[in-house]
């Protein structure tokens, strides 16, 4: 069974730390993207728009849990270190054993 070193990511957004909802938001969409729908002249459109996690390959785990490769971390925690202390991190090493796992966060399948 193949072994592969991989990060956890957990951060927690305190609220409090936020001046507004608006821009809690903000920090979640810039991460995780979101869908929009517009109306107009009768009809409806949705645009999608992508956050940071759309270019890294991750697996979700939980609230504001997620797993990716060693390689994309430095990129993860450059995103949350533009937040301050808005914004806590945590980073842990770890050793996959599934590959269906270790596939997903490589990227290698989707």
């Amino acid at each position: 069974m193949p072994e592969k070193e991989a990060a956890l990511i957990t951060y927690n957004t305190e609220r409090k730390n936020f001046e507004s909802v608006y821009e809690r938001n903000k920090f979640y969409r810039g991460l995780f993207g979101y869908k929009q729908t517009v109306r107009k002249n009768g009809k409806e459109y949705e645009y999608e728009k992508e956050g940071l996690m759309d270019e890294i390959p991750h697996m979700r785990i939980d609230d504001s849990v997620f797993i990716t490769s060693t390689k994309y971390v430095e990129k993860v925690e450059s995103y949350f270190n533009e937040w301050g202390e808005k914004v806590s991190k945590h980073v842990f090493r770890v050793v996959l054993e599934d590959s269906d796992i270790i596939e997903r966060i490589k990227g290698d399948k989707q």
